[in-house]
């Protein structure tokens, strides 16, 4: 559930009859204040997002969302992750010890980093493939595969995370290069700051991995790992409050990336839903295009993917992998992999369809059973740069 807006208000009524959660949407600009009402173990939700400017939340809430086992997290207006309120974690003194020793054991410590590392590569690789069946990026594609292949070399933590560094700088060329111009985007690095939201595309970025942290962050919670102990990510720099997250979250990124590009590839998202308001020229959502990502990122999340003959969510998936790992830990198993499960990507509007349509004439369209005013309709959505569908038959008529 997310809230935003002033006057966010979370507590419990009827406490003694029947303790109802009530919960206040924020007031913003061409919008109302929503009132909800859960009874306890009724609530529809797992979790609690607040990028709210004002409001409270009771004692008796937090108490109430603890037993429902529902964290809260707080975000600021980039999406970075400032607050979070978990649910009792379970007490696995012995899981946790085996964490801490897989964290002093170069060789163990170097087979979860690459665990993580391997996947990232791989779910990058993928959505660039993804990406070049719609935008010329062959180059930028050769050059991150290039890098990637370094990563067989890697034969220390510090080599594995040279290696991600590099794929990671060639990858954004790639996606940057399937952005329009106009949205600025040059990277995930600055000349003198990095992730900055200097552009409408990577204040989106922020605000998708924040939200993948939190999800990182409950799973962690939820298995009973220690947050700060981490296996890529060394939690002796600058990055010792949640090592583990960060490492957790590193083979699920490309969620946020596909999202973000479907976003502005569909114009969902565009210049006009993002403004500048303050000294150090960062970009802010407009309120209704922050609904509107937000909700795309809850259908993302939501989808589904078949791993071990089951159908999981991929915020389900994060949990059943930060399992896999605290399994890995204890000895339970002797393998980890974040490979599996891996994305189906389609595209029904690639560059070989889109050239196809455009190509054909109504004289060929009419022998293949194509009728004029489909015709004019694919070739309308094929000259633009929205993503469109061509459904089977159509396809097959086409004969691409």
């Amino acid at each position: 559930m997310y809230l935003t807006g002033f006057g966010v208000k979370i507590r419990v009524s009827k406490i003694e009859s029947r303790s109802d959660l009530e919960i206040v949407d924020g007031r913003e600009y061409k919008r109302t204040m929503t009132a909800y009402a859960f009874q306890p173990r009724e609530i529809p939700f797992d979790s609690i997002f607040i990028d709210g400017h004002s409001g409270y939340i009771s004692f008796q809430a937090l108490h109430w969302l603890a037993r429902n086992n529902i964290p809260v997290f707080v975000l600021n207006y980039n999406g970075e992750l400032i607050s979070s309120t978990l649910p009792p974690m379970p007490i696995k003194a012995d899981l946790r010890e085996a964490q801490f020793q897989a964290a002093r054991d170069l060789k163990k410590k170097f087979t979860i980093a690459k665990a993580f590392v391997e996947a990232k590569i791989a779910r990058s690789l993928q959505l660039l493939e993804w990406l070049g069946e719609r935008y010329d990026i062959e180059r930028e594609k050769t050059r991150t595969k290039r890098e990637a292949m370094k990563l067989s070399k890697a034969s220390t933590v510090i080599q594995l995370r040279t290696v991600e560094g590099r794929v990671a700088l060639r990858y954004w060329e790639a996606y940057g290069k399937a952005l329009p111009e106009s949205l600025g985007f040059k990277g995930r690095l600055t000349s003198s700051h990095q992730n900055n939201a200097i552009n409408p595309v990577n204040l989106a970025l922020n605000y998708g991995y924040g939200y993948l942290e939190g999800e990182c962050r409950k799973a962690v919670n939820i298995i009973g790992l220690e947050l700060a102990v981490g296996f890529l990510h060394d939690f002796s720099n600058y990055q010792t409050k949640q090592s583990l997250v960060y490492d957790l979250q590193e083979p699920f990124r490309w969620l946020i990336d596909l999202t973000v590009m479907k976003a502005f590839e569909s114009e969902k998202l565009a210049c006009h839903d993002f403004y500048i308001n303050d000294d150090y020229y960062r970009y802010y959502f407009d309120n209704d295009a922050k609904h509107i990502f937000r909700e795309l990122l809850r259908e993302e999340f939501n989808s589904g993917v078949r791993y071990k003959g089951r159908i999981l969510k991929w915020d389900t998936v994060i949990q059943q992998k930060t399992s896999e790992l605290a399994k890995y830990l204890s000895g339970s198993t002797e393998t980890l992999s974040f490979m599996e499960p891996a994305p189906v990507l389609e595209r029904f509007d690639s560059r070989a369809v889109r050239e196809a349509i455009l190509t054909l004439s109504q004289k060929e369209a009419n022998e293949r059973g194509i009728g004029k005013s489909t015709l004019h309709y694919l070739r309308k959505r094929a000259e633009a740069r929205k993503p469109f569908l061509v459904y089977s038959p159509v396809r097959e008529k086409i004969a691409v």
